[in-house]
């Protein structure tokens, strides 16, 4: 039986919430040093990444590191029209509290799509080859069409879904790349 990506949606998301906080911290640690290696991001001067929720990886140990290497992170805002846009994070950056709880900087330098040299793409499930279910807002896959840079996505065991659980719509936008753990 198929089931509907908001069906997969609503059941990875609660498969996040179940995950005990040992094996999160743990899973995140290991899929961040894995980041960390990727040429990508070696190479890359300004990062996009969000601020995360509380039943996503937790993208704060990812910041501070950016920074600590002298890297730009610039984190999304949304627009009118299921838009966004990518904002310059700083020391200064004021932020506002959105209607799903999320924050987002109030203002402060927008970067645009060729200024972004990797783009750490959320979601809540992700394939192997680089499928991915978001949060259904449609947000990431209408900025990634006009994005050309490379996309990473990083996806704890329990995000890890298989080739054939979903068919991507017209509309859905490929990650580059899906960083997981092997199965032990």
């Amino acid at each position: 039986m198929a089931y509907s990506k908001k069906e997969l949606r609503q059941a990875y998301i609660a498969r996040l919430q179940q995950l005990d906080l040992k094996t999160r911290l743990h899973e995140e640690r290991r899929l961040a040093s894995l980041l960390y290696d990727q040429p990508e991001w070696l190479n890359a001067k300004t990062i996009a990444v969000t601020l995360s929720q509380s039943f996503e990886i937790d993208t704060a140990p990812i910041i501070l590191h950016a920074r600590h290497k002298g890297q730009q992170i610039v984190v999304p805002r949304t627009l009118p029209h299921r838009q966004m846009e990518f904002v310059e994070l700083n020391e200064d950056t004021d932020f506002d509290e959105t209607t799903f709880g999320v924050l987002e900087p109030h203002e402060g330098k927008v970067y645009s799509p060729d200024e972004i040299d990797l783009m750490v793409v959320p979601g809540v499930a992700f394939t192997a080859s680089g499928k991915r279910i978001g949060f259904g807002g449609g947000y990431y896959d209408r900025y990634l069409q006009k994005y050309d840079g490379p996309t990473v996505s990083m996806a704890l065991t329990t995000q890890l879904a298989e080739e054939t659980e979903w068919t991507p719509e017209e509309h859905d936008q490929q990650i580059d790349k899906v960083l997981y753990l092997p199965e032990i």
